[in-house]
Order: structure tokens, then C-alpha cells, then sequence
């Protein structure tokens, strides 16, 4: 009997134990979860308080870089306006080349005019022999040199080559001008209308109406580009 009441006390020892070792750990394990609790408040308060801080060194340095790309965009839209309003005075005048250019072709150049031959009278029954033969002489000699005085070297005739060869040239000019006003170079481009100028006035015919008019716009052209030619006050 003595036997089963110690047995019994024993057992009521181990769970008192038992059930005392439980509560102690989960005491600990509410502990460490408070702990971790309490640890996570008092780290997300102070990022919390730091967060603002941060939030403006941010929020400042985009508005700077905004700033700089603003600046960059309104230097390019008045680089831009200003190429196009650049262009947009430029186009004109390059129209007007163009369209000078266009029109060598048509030109008509200078050419010597037709010298009709000469009559041959034929009074051979009341010759000589010897007359007959310097008369034959004479002839052969026509033949093979003639010999024209001309007042101006704009008068000789030229070869279709040496025309072609001068209407490439004019070309040029006009190419030229059209190069040096789209490059901003007034001085330039006026130098070569009047290299033009004078092409056509020592080549092509004066008298006729489509030379008159091409040398009537290369002056009015040759006018308008010399608004744009800065004055140079030292001279």
C-alpha cells in the first residue's frame, strides 16, 4: 500500500514538473516574440523618421536632373527654330537657282551667219591659157583657206563641243551659287552670279528673249543676295 502511494506521489511530481517546464517555455517563446515585437516597432519608427529625409534628397535630385533636361530641350527646339527659320529664308533664292539652272539648255549661243560662195562667172571662151590656169589656182586657194575678220572674239563660231563645254560651265556657276547660299555664304554666291553674268553675256545671244530674261533675273537675284553680304564698316 506504502509502495503505490510513493508511486502515485511520484507521478504527481513528474507532471507538476512537466506542466512547470511547459509554462516556462512558453513564457520564453512569449517573451521572444514580444521582444521581437517591441524590436520591430522601434526599427520601423526610426526608418520611419529617417524615411522623409531621404524622400527629399530624392525627390531633389530628380527635380535638378528634370531642370537639366528642360534647359536641353528648349536649347534644342530654339536650335531647331532657328535652322528652320534659317531654312525657310534660304529656300527662295535656292528656288530661283534652281529654276536659272534649268533653263542653259534652252539658250541659244552665239554662231557666225552663213557666208553665201561666191559667183563664178563663167567666161572661160574669152581666157587665156594662162588666165585660165590662175583662175583655177585662185580657186583651189579659196578652197583651202578663207580668211574672215571678225570685230569680237564672242563672234567666232564654236564647235558643238566648245558650246557644250561652255553650258557646263555656266552650270557650274549656278551650282556653285546654289551651294555657297545654302551655306550661308552671300559673298560667295553673288561672285559667282556675276561669273555667270558674264558667261552669258560674251556667249550667248543678246537679242534674243530668253537671254534677256535670264540675265534680267540673274541681276534681280544677284540684288537680293546682296542684302544678306554684312557691310563692312572699315572700308
Amino acid at each position: 500500500m506504502a509502495a503505490d502511494l510513493d508511486q502515485v506521489s511520484t507521478k504527481t511530481d513528474k507532471q507538476v514538473q512537466s506542466e512547470a517546464l511547459g509554462k516556462g517555455l512558453w513564457r520564453a517563446l512569449w517573451v521572444a516574440i514580444a521582444l521581437c515585437l517591441v524590436w520591430l516597432v522601434i526599427e520601423g519608427g526610426f526608418r520611419l523618421y529617417h524615411r522623409p529625409a531621404q524622400l527629399d534628397a530624392r525627390v531633389l535630385e530628380l527635380e535638378t536632373q528634370m531642370g537639366k533636361v528642360l534647359t536641353q530641350e528648349a536649347e534644342i527646339n530654339l536650335a531647331l527654330k532657328s535652322s528652320l527659320e534659317i531654312q525657310k529664308n534660304l529656300a527662295p533664292v535656292a528656288n530661283q537657282l534652281n529654276q536659272l539652272l534649268s533653263q542653259v539648255a534652252q539658250l541659244p549661243m552665239n554662231a557666225l551667219p552663213v557666208v553665201g560662195a561666191p559667183a563664178v562667172v563663167n567666161n572661160s571662151g574669152n581666157q587665156t591659157v594662162i588666165q585660165k590656169i590662175m583662175a583655177a589656182i585662185k580657186g583651189l586657194s579659196d578652197q583651202l583657206m578663207r580668211i574672215q575678220v571678225v570685230g569680237d572674239v564672242k563672234d567666232v563660231a564654236m564647235t558643238p563641243a566648245a558650246q557644250d563645254l561652255i553650258r557646263q560651265q555656266l552650270r557650274l556657276h549656278f551650282l556653285s551659287a546654289r551651294l555657297a547660299w545654302l551655306s550661308q555664304l552671300p559673298q560667295a554666291t553673288r561672285d559667282d552670279l556675276i561669273q555667270a553674268e558674264q558667261l552669258i553675256a560674251k556667249h550667248f545671244q543678246a537679242q534674243a528673249s530668253s537671254v534677256a530674261q535670264i540675265q534680267k533675273n540673274i541681276s534681280e537675284l544677284r540684288a537680293e543676295v546682296s542684302k544678306s553680304i554684312p557691310i563692312n564698316k572699315g572700308r
